[in-house]
C-alpha cells in the first residue's frame, strides 16, 4: 500500500478515480423518486420507505416526550458529564464564529453592511448505520442553537423497535434539540423539504452520510432550503516527516479508517523510512481489533480500499497531493519549519489538526471546532458545518443625497443603455423634481 509521487501519480489516482463521485444519476432518479412518494403519501409514504429500505415498521415518526426524557435518564453519570463539556466546547467555538450585524461608511454619505438573522428552523440527519453519532448531534444542534434557530428538529435511523438511539437523542435534546423523528434517511430529508402531517418544512436541511443522502441533501436546495453539500464518508490525510511517531501515526490512520468500508485514510510523508515503519505498525495495530470495526479496516487498507500511504519526492509535491485531494480532515506532525511551510501551502481542506498532540479523535470529540466537514473533494469548494451557515445575510445600503447626486450619472448611463427609463426616473425624482 505504499506509492511514491510523483512517479506513480497515475496509479494513485486509479485507485481513487471512484472518490470524486459522491453520487451517479441513477442515486438521483431515485432519491427523486423518493420526494415524489413523500409529497404524494406524506406519512404514509416515509413509513412505507421505512419499511422498503430499512426494515422497520413504523407506527410513529415523531419520538414522545416520554423517550426522549427516559433516553436522559438512561445516561449514566459519566457519560453525561462527557456529553456536558463537549456541548460547551462546541458552543465555545460556535460563538468564537458567530458573524454579526455591522455597518460601514465607505464613502462620504454611502454606508454598506450586513444584518445577519438566524434560519427560523432547520432539520438535522444524523446517521446511524455504522454506529451512534452524537458527537455530530451535538455539533449540529449547537450550531443551530447558537445562532439563533427557533426550532430545531432532528432525525435518525430508527431502531429495530421503531425508536432512536437513546444517547443520540439525549445528547440532542441537551444541546437544545425541540423535536425528533424517526425513518429512512432520504425519505425524513424529503420530508423536511416538502412538510409532512408529522414533520414540519424548515428553512435549512443539514447533516453527513453516504451518497444517496447527499443527493436528497442537493435536491432539498431546489426547495429553497439551505445546505451545505459533500457531506460523505470520512476521510483524512496525514502529512507527516520522520520526526513523527510512527505507532502513533498508525493509530491515526486507524481513529479515521475505522468509519466504515468507504472510508479513506492516507499518509503522506517525504520519509520512506518512516513509510514502511507505519505500515509494519498499522497491521499489527489492526490485528488487534475486534468485530466489524476490523472488517472495516482490513477492507479501507486492502487492495480494493481508500487508505494508502504516499512517499513524496518533496515537502511542496507532498501538498500538492493533499490540495489534490481536498481532504476532510488534514493532520499536520513534522519539524517546525517545515510546518511552518506545509501551513502556507495547505489549500484546500475541511479542517487542519496541527502537532502531535491533536490527534483526530481530539477535533472529533473535545476541541468545539466542527468536525462534520466536505469529502469526496468537496472542500475545494464547500467548508465545513458551524453556526455561520446556520444563519442568512440581508445587505444594507444607505445614501446621503449628495451619495445618490454623485453615483447619478452612473445610474442615468447604465439605466439607458439597459432600457429601463423608471430606473433612471426614479433617482431623477429625488434629485431634481
Amino acid at each position: 500500500m505504499i506509492y511514491t509521487i510523483p512517479e506513480q501519480n497515475e496509479i494513485i489516482k486509479e485507485r481513487f478515480k471512484t472518490h470524486k463521485t459522491l453520487f451517479n444519476r441513477d442515486v438521483l432518479d431515485g432519491v427523486l423518486s423518493i420526494f415524489d412518494e413523500v409529497a404524494s403519501h406524506g406519512d404514509d409514504g416515509i413509513r412505507s420507505l421505512t419499511k422498503k429500505y430499512d426494515d422497520a415498521v413504523l407506527d410513529e415518526l415523531m419520538l414522545s416526550n416520554e423517550y426522549i426524557q427516559n433516553s436522559i435518564s438512561s445516561l449514566s453519570p459519566s457519560f453525561r458529564i462527557a456529553i456536558e463539556q463537549a456541548i460547551n466546547n462546541v458552543q465555545d467555538a460556535n460563538l468564537a464564529m458567530l458573524p454579526k450585524s455591522w455597518e460601514k461608511e465607505i464613502r462620504p454619505g454611502t454606508v454598506i453592511g450586513e444584518s445577519i438573522s438566524p434560519l427560523e428552523s432547520v432539520g438535522i440527519w444524523i446517521p446511524a448505520r455504522k454506529g451512534p453519532l452524537i458527537s455530530t448531534a451535538i455539533m449540529l444542534v449547537v450550531a443551530a442553537k447558537v445562532a439563533g434557530v427557533r426550532q430545531i428538529v432532528v432525525g435518525m435511523p430508527p431502531l429495530p423497535d421503531g425508536t432512536g438511539d437513546p444517547g443520540t437523542v439525549a445528547a440532542a435534546r441537551l444541546a437544545g434539540a425541540d423535536q425528533f423523528v424517526v425513518g429512512n434517511g432520504v425519505a425524513i430529508i424529503a420530508g423536511f423539504a416538502q412538510g409532512t402531517a408529522s414533520i414540519p418544512e424548515v428553512d435549512g436541511i443539514f447533516g453527513p452520510g453516504p451518497g444517496g443522502i447527499a443527493a436528497a441533501m442537493s435536491v432539498a436546495m431546489t426547495y429553497g432550503k439551505k445546505s451545505v453539500l459533500g457531506i460523505g464518508p470520512t476521510e483524512c490525510v496525514i502529512f507527516a516527516d520522520e520526526t513523527a511517531d510512527p505507532l502513533k501515526v498508525a493509530y491515526d490512520l486507524i481513529n479515521e479508517g475505522e468509519h466504515g468500508p468507504d472510508s479513506s485514510s492516507i499518509l503522506v510523508t517525504t520519509s520512506g523510512s518512516l513509510a514502511r515503519k507505519v505500515e509494519e505498525l498499522l497491521w499489527r495495530c489492526i490485528d488487534e481489533v475486534e468485530g466489524v470495526r476490523r472488517l472495516y479496516l482490513e477492507n479501507v487498507f486492502g487492495p480494493q480500499g481508500k487508505g494508502a500511504i504516499v512517499v513524496a519526492s518533496s515537502v511542496d509535491k507532498a501538498c500538492a497531493f493533499i490540495n489534490w485531494f481536498a481532504p476532510e480532515h488534514v493532520m499536520v506532525v513534522c519539524e517546525h519549519d517545515i510546518e511552518d511551510h506545509v501551513l502556507t501551502q495547505i489549500q484546500h481542506a475541511g479542517e487542519i489538526l496541527i502537532g502531535e498532540y491533536t490527534p483526530f479523535s481530539a477535533a472529533n470529540y473535545g476541541i468545539g471546532i466542527t468536525a462534520v466537514l466536505p469529502t469526496n473533494h468537496f472542500a475545494r469548494a464547500f467548508s465545513g458545518i458551524t453556526s455561520k451557515d446556520m444563519v442568512k445575510y440581508s445587505t444594507i445600503g444607505r445614501l446621503s443625497r449628495e451619495a445618490l447626486q454623485e453615483i447619478y450619472p452612473m445610474i442615468k448611463e447604465m439605466g439607458t443603455y439597459e432600457q429601463l427609463p423608471g430606473h433612471v426616473k426614479a433617482a431623477d425624482i429625488r434629485l431634481f423634481e
